[in-house]
């Protein structure tokens, strides 16, 4: 038989009520709810950071390459061993010689044609000022911007951002 101390212990111990259960599941809910929230920003920051990334790789590849055409036309006009360069030498210059460039890329790399629905980025390089190739040493200031979308509004429209490169490049 237990002692009445033994069972006045047991009296005083009710355990939980019903309502602290529901309590407790409701704060848990609450913060599963807010964790389940995180992840799902923390997959469209990563999704919006890898896009910016790879419009700056792009950007940067595009300034390169205007880069090189300003090594080669410098050279072929400094050359002192070359006679007389003419503007057949630079015919194939795809940056230099225009003072607007518009492409478009697609997501997993490469260009496409304009209103291709894969158009993911577009880049324009803008070349100032606009001056004969075959002039040696100018120095012009060469701009890549690169635009793209990747996530939209609450009224369903894009988002537009851009990345905006700038360099002097000296050429010709």
């Amino acid at each position: 038989m237990p002692t009445p101390d033994i069972q006045r212990a047991r009296a005083t111990q009710a355990g939980f009520s019903m309502v602290e259960m529901l309590m407790t599941a409701f704060i848990l809910a609450i913060g599963l709810l807010g964790l389940a929230l995180l992840q799902t920003m923390s997959l469209r920051a990563s999704r919006g950071n890898r896009s910016a990334t790879t419009a700056v790789l792009l950007a940067d590849q595009i300034m390169d390459q205007v880069e090189m055409e300003g090594r080669l036309t410098w050279l072929n006009v400094s050359d002192t061993t070359y006679a007389n360069p003419s503007l057949a030498t630079f015919t194939d210059l795809k940056y230099l010689n225009n003072n607007q460039v518009k492409e478009y890329f697609n997501p997993s790399g490469g260009s496409v044609a304009v209103g291709d629905p894969t158009t993911f980025f577009t880049a324009t390089t803008v070349l100032m000022p606009q001056q004969p190739v075959a002039t040696a040493g100018v120095v012009s200031l060469v701009t890549v911007t690169v635009t793209f979308s990747d996530t939209v509004n609450a009224s369903n429209v894009p988002v537009v951002r851009s990345v905006y490169l700038a360099r002097r490049v000296i050429h010709g």
